[in-house]
């Protein structure tokens, strides 16, 4: 039986509120490590760290925004993003896992392209834009901590 366009719409809200909570937590990951590095550790790394967490806040809150114009409520990030374990070599799987997010979203942009919301699929597009800015950027972070000592400690 094929879901009408009702469920379809509910189940694009829940997949939305999912990515809602994902960016909020990338978001707090960067910030809680541009916060550890060391005072004399590069700015550019840092900088990079705050561009990565402003990314990442823009993109929910566009994503917030589409789950209201789907007569969605978007999901309250406050108690829930602390639930992941922090491991204690956070940033050395960031490419990986930006990879990983890149994918994702590529999904969720067929999936967009696929119900025919345009809106959000232009959306998705910014972000899969913003991700792949992201993972050519993470270079300059590796670069910055050839030894490992800062982001790997």
């Amino acid at each position: 039986m094929k879901p009408n366009r009702k469920e379809e719409m509910e189940r694009m809200v829940t997949v939305l509120n999912g990515d809602i909570l994902r960016e909020f937590r990338l978001a707090d990951t960067c910030i809680r490590q541009a916060a550890c590095l060391p005072k004399k550790y590069h700015p550019v790394v840092q900088r990079q760290m705050a561009l990565c967490a402003a990314a990442a806040l823009a993109n929910a809150t566009a994503r917030a925004a589409e789950v209201l114009a789907l007569g969605g409520v978007p999901v309250d990030p406050g108690t829930r993003l602390h639930e992941t374990a922090a491991g204690s070599r956070p940033a050395q799987g960031r490419p990986v896992r930006v990879r990983a997010m890149l994918a994702h979203y590529r999904s969720r942009l067929r999936m967009a392209e696929k119900l025919g919301l345009q809106r959000l699929r232009e959306v998705f597009q910014q972000i899969v834009n913003s991700k792949e800015w992201h993972l050519a950027h993470s270079g300059v972070v590796r670069a910055g901590d050839p030894a490992g000592r800062y982001l790997f400690s």
